[in-house]
């Protein structure tokens, strides 16, 4: 029988279809850079502030970060102290931050907005007749959706605390029979004004014009609404969140501000629909190593997706109980990551400097696409190997390997090869004689507390 080698893709992002049979292809805390397959970010703990991560926001001009656990406000400076500035009315639920010129932190809960004047180091509340659902800030005006209502509102130029009822300070949203649920400026487009909705989405442009500041694009709408405002996110020009309308299920999409783009693929998508509450979700953008990087968590389904700009991939990311990542907020202070817990009150650095989980194993698991013969007849997998990074750690690394022969609906027992001492760097793992089969998938297993580096492989085969 002739022998001939197959490619094996060790390196790839999730590429699972609908069903096993059509593919299971996913990889869990890993990410495509250079080629090869490498660790996405780990984290360690700073500090337990006890209660839950509610909003997290960076200051440059204050030179603090603003964190909200639970029910209490905290300032948190550049030596990572934290001090207790406040106590709000609600104890649980999104909150979102934004800072005017005025030395001026608008913080909102969904039931209050809150104005932090950290000259003054005082907190006062705001007086409102609707209920508020976004904070955001553009151009002098701390801007935020009536949840409530089909109206958007503006406060008070001189008073942050004021937001009147009146034609100069009231929005109205008019595409859709919708509500409001989030206003932002659009990023890199100057006096952009995105109003986004629960089924679309309007664009407006301040021209600072005397009656109300800002008008409405008539030739340029978003048919799709946000399922949850703690989904948007926006940096490098774009803006991505968690889409739906009254048409479709939820869908991940990013905009230029031209145009929208799902960038959800029919795998992603299948996924979504099988939500059991995709609206109880949030997400976050930020750059790991150059890297952009979309991270969406869906807090009751338990499951965490990232979506990598640079090599338009999505991955699975979890923490070391194979859960949902436990990261809520993310922001750059102080030359760093840091971000707020969605299952604690803890503020934790993430960084590709640590390959754990707050000291704690950081699942790395890739599966491979199925690999098939052009006529579907049966081979023998005589070997696989691939490309490893070996001899730089101190502690003991492994790399299971397991297999799946019919339709991926399961693998076989492990079959695990410990990983060179510092030193001995050969680069490749083999395995033998994996049987008779026609269609054949891999599962690589990497255990360990330091880095994985992983590059794509070769199976041999008779036919």
């Amino acid at each position: 029988m002739p022998q001939s080698d197959i490619p094996v893709q060790i390196v790839g992002g999730n590429q699972f279809g609908r069903y096993p049979k059509i593919s299971e292809a996913e990889t869990y805390n890993m990410i495509v850079s250079d080629g090869m397959l490498v660790d996405y970010a780990g984290y360690k703990l700073i500090q337990d502030l006890g209660g839950v991560g509610r909003g997290l926001f960076s200051s440059t001009r204050y030179g603090n970060m603003l964190a909200v656990i639970s029910d209490k406000i905290y300032v948190i400076s550049p030596s990572l102290s934290a001090e207790l500035i406040a106590t709000i009315d609600t104890a649980e639920g999104d909150v979102f931050m934004a800072e005017n010129e005025k030395k001026e932190i608008a913080i909102c809960d969904k039931e209050n907005i809150y104005i932090f004047n950290y000259e003054m180091s005082t907190l006062s509340t705001s007086v409102l007749d609707f209920q508020p659902g976004y904070v955001a800030y553009q151009n002098g005006y701390f801007i935020a959706p009536d949840i409530a209502n089909p109206v958007w509102r503006l406060n008070d130029l001189v008073t942050s605390t004021s937001w009147p009822n009146d034609a100069s300070h009231v929005g109205t949203f008019q595409t859709k029979s919708d509500i409001p649920l989030a206003c932002f400026p659009f990023p890199g487009r100057g006096n952009v004004l995105f109003v986004m909705g629960s089924i679309g989405t309007e664009s407006w442009f301040d021209l600072g014009q005397q009656l109300f500041p800002y008008q409405r694009s008539s030739g340029f709408n978003i048919d799709y609404g946000c399922a949850n405002q703690a989904t948007i996110a926006f940096g490098d020009n774009i803006v991505v969140w968690l889409a739906i309308n009254e048409k479709s299920g939820p869908v991940i999409v990013m905009s230029d501000g031209n145009d929208i783009k799902p960038i959800s693929n029919d795998g992603i998508n299948f996924k979504l629909a099988q939500l059991t509450k995709p609206q109880d979700s949030y997400g976050f953008l930020f750059k790991q190593d150059g890297h952009l990087i979309y991270q969406l968590t869906f807090n009751t389904d338990n499951l965490t997706y990232i979506y990598d700009f640079t090599t338009q991939m999505f991955f699975t990311v979890c923490n070391q109980y194979m859960d949902k990542h436990i990261a809520k907020k993310v922001v750059f202070f102080n030359n760093a990551y840091y971000f707020i817990s969605s299952e604690d009150g803890g503020l934790y650095e993430f960084s590709t400097k640590y390959s754990a989980l707050n000291g704690e194993e950081m699942p790395r698991i890739r599966v491979t696409p199925p690999i098939r013969s052009p006529d579907n007849l049966p081979f023998i997998a005589n070997s696989v190997t691939f490309l490893v990074e070996q001899g730089d750690s101190n502690t003991i690394q492994r790399i299971d390997l397991s297999i799946a022969k019919g339709g991926n609906e399961s693998f076989s027992n492990i079959n695990g090869k410990v990983l060179n001492r510092v030193g001995l760097r050969q680069n490749r793992l083999i395995w033998w004689n994996l049987g008779r089969t026609n269609e054949i998938s891999f599962q690589l297993r990497c255990w360990g507390l330091s880095r994985f580096v992983l590059g794509n492989g070769v199976m041999s085969v008779y036919q």
